[in-house]
């Protein structure tokens, strides 16, 4: 019994230097081959009486986001993660948690790369008011950081899904929003529907990864299952996205 864990250990541990390895190349290639296109992220500030708003409010740009640098943060964030966790020593702590079924770094990752991955899905369907972009970053943070406590107090079986709801109503809130801006105009480009559609996609086979290890059911009863679907889905959909925006607006 030993043996076959530590075997199964060890080809989590090549497929995470695999991954690792590939996101980096890919956010290496997307930062070095991108075009300088930046996107805007606006304010409307107040230009007279709150109440009366006479003159109204005109957006303001804040400050404009390099979507290739952007993109190749989030490749780069979780190569990172990738790599450390198979990384000597730590590897053993990673193990460790996956024995105890929870994943820590995972979580701490997908709390940043998931977060700016659905801001850039929000600026290209329009939403780029500031408080917007923050509550969007904030909104996506909090659900992930729900699937750690997820981890941390609940075993599969026996479990309280307080966290889990909690955690698929606030992250659906950012989708809610896109919805809107996507469905408004009369046209969007075909790219932008691809994205919104195969990402909402992906993001949703997380928490049904996550309830199917929970639940128990079938292979998913083993944690280290689920945690290989877990770095299968965070390939998937950041590749995809850096593909589908690469190809679609970043070509050089």
């Amino acid at each position: 019994m030993v043996v076959w864990e530590d075997s199964r250990d060890r080809r989590l541990r090549r497929l995470n230097v695999a991954v690792g390895l590939l996101l980096a190349a890919e956010g290496i290639v997307m930062w070095a081959a991108s075009n300088d296109l930046a996107l805007p992220v606006t304010a409307s500030y107040l230009t007279a009486d709150p109440v009366t708003l006479r003159d109204g409010t005109l957006p303001e740009t804040v400050f404009r986001l390099a979507i290739g640098p952007t993109v190749a943060v989030f490749l780069l964030f979780a190569a990172v993660d990738h790599l450390v966790v198979a990384a000597p020593g730590v590897h053993r702590w990673y193990a460790r948690r996956l024995d105890r079924r929870a994943n820590y770094a995972r979580w701490i990752e997908y709390s940043v790369s998931a977060s700016v991955m659905i801001v850039l899905i929000g600026l290209f369907v329009g939403v780029r008011d500031l408080a917007a972009v923050i509550g969007i970053f904030a909104a996506n943070t909090a659900m992930i950081l729900f699937g750690l406590l997820m981890e941390r107090q609940q075993k599969p079986g026996v479990a309280d899904w307080s966290a889990f709801w909690f955690g698929s109503l606030v992250g659906f809130a950012p989708w809610v929003a896109i919805a809107v801006y996507i469905t408004q105009p009369p046209q969007v480009p075909t790219f932008v529907y691809a994205i919104t559609v195969v990402q909402f996609v992906l993001f949703a086979g997380f928490a049904i990864n996550m309830a199917l290890q929970y639940r128990q059911v079938g292979r998913w009863r083993h944690y280290r299952f689920g945690e290989v679907v877990y770095i299968l889905l965070s390939l998937g959909a950041k590749s995809a996205l850096a593909l589908l925006i690469f190809a679609n607006v970043l070509r050089t």
